[in-house]
């Protein structure tokens, strides 16, 4: 934990200058295609030697990365470190809750300790990143996942790399959901007679494999709304959090996606299912 400190500390450090954040404003505004040296000093106005300086200090931290093409070099915002920072805040403001077992404990914090409002500073975020949260792995409201729930993401993710998928689906979600093992719905699709390895072979009967994957994998429209879904399950239920489970209803809600078709052909209920979820939750 303290290695881990120490690194973003330095990310934040690398940010805390008004023209490097003012180039970090341009870039996700430009993202992904990103810009090149000539068009950042044009619209800040400041020293070419003085924009090396703040260019190489962020690509130093990974904030940005750079390319050349023919004569040009082009500077692009570095997702997988936003996304990195971006966990490694929300890995300090988990909402604890005592009925949900994707619930580990909050690990110790120094922003925390010192009376930093998490919640206001990802907001802060969020404005500064706007529509680049839509291009990302992380989806909006992340802050509320459980830290399993924010896993399943990251799991599915591989799932998709491993198929050479250029998407996130519902099925990926559900692939993601079992290969996680601990949280609630993988207890419970565990419970139905699932394993990943089944899974995986009906997945891949139905999709197939692609032809490589992308640096920063967008959800499918559909996967999105297992998301949007999963909101709308945990308020409905009077739940503080987002965990597996409710990405588990997420999933069952939105009927249409490969992931319920999938359960279906392997001998699933969606109905049952989600009658098994809600008198767990009731009952705990």
């Amino acid at each position: 934990m303290e290695s881990n400190t120490a690194k973003y500390a330095d990310l934040f450090a690398a940010l805390a200058s008004e023209p490097r954040l003012e180039i970090m404003r341009l870039l996700f505004a430009t993202y992904p295609q990103g810009m090149i040296v000539s068009d950042i000093q044009a619209k800040l106005q400041i020293p070419n030697s003085t924009l090396s300086h703040h260019l190489e200090k962020l690509r130093q931290e990974h904030l940005i990365s750079s390319r050349k093409e023919k004569q040009y070099i082009w500077y692009a915002v570095n997702t997988k470190t936003i996304e990195d920072l971006l966990a490694f805040l929300f890995n300090g403001c988990t909402i604890a809750h005592p009925r949900s077992q994707d619930k580990l404990d909050p690990v110790q914090n120094p922003f925390t300790e010192a009376g930093f409002m998490f919640e206001g500073f990802l907001s802060s975020l969020e404005s500064l990143f706007g529509s680049v949260f839509d291009r990302i792995v992380l989806p909006r409201g992340f802050e509320r996942f459980t830290r399993k729930a924010t896993q399943v993401i990251a799991l599915a993710q591989d799932e998709s790399r491993r198929l050479g998928h250029q998407y996130v689906g519902t099925e990926q979600l559900l692939l993601g959901l079992l290969k996680e093992g601990t949280g609630t719905a993988a207890q419970i699709l565990l419970a139905e007679g699932l394993n990943v390895e089944n899974l995986r072979t009906e997945v891949e009967k139905r999709i197939g494999r692609g032809k490589g994957t992308p640096l920063d994998i967008p959800f499918t429209p559909r996967a999105k709304r297992v998301l949007e879904l999963s909101v709308e399950q945990s308020q409905r239920l009077g739940d503080q959090y987002i965990g597996t489970e409710h990405l588990l209803l997420g999933i069952l809600r939105e009927r249409g996606g490969m992931a319920v078709r999938v359960l279906e052909n392997l001998g699933v209920n969606p109905d049952s299912l989600e009658q098994r979820i809600l008198q767990w939750n009731g009952s705990n």
